[in-house]
């Protein structure tokens, strides 16, 4: 025997009826805004703020051997290790030896 099914109220998603707009919602407003304002003020860097996971990333937006990504609960501690990446990174920089070439100029 089939069974049908109880009638039920004709709702929002039923066809015929009329689409109704749902407010939109601007989830973490004021952490998006610090996560703009460092990707403002840091240069070479790519800040996001991520509403699944909570949390700040940095991805280093310049050529390097490796992809720097970094990630932290707070604006504040992401920008002090986007600060101790781009100072390791000047230090590395000046304790490589230049290589001379034979004819040419020295190489960075």
């Amino acid at each position: 025997m089939i069974r049908r099914r109880p009638a039920r109220p004709a709702g929002r998603h039923r066809n015929g009826q009329a689409s109704t707009t749902s407010p939109r919602r601007s989830w973490d407003s004021h952490a998006r805004a610090d996560a703009d304002r460092l990707n403002r003020a840091w240069a070479g860097w790519a800040v996001l703020y991520g509403t699944g996971s909570r949390r700040f990333h940095a991805i280093a937006a310049r050529p390097l051997l490796e992809p720097l990504i970094l990630s932290d609960h707070t604006p504040e501690g992401l920008e002090a290790q986007m600060c101790e990446a781009e100072m390791a990174a000047i230090i590395r920089h000046e304790h490589e030896t230049p290589v001379s070439t034979p004819n040419g100029p020295r190489l960075p």
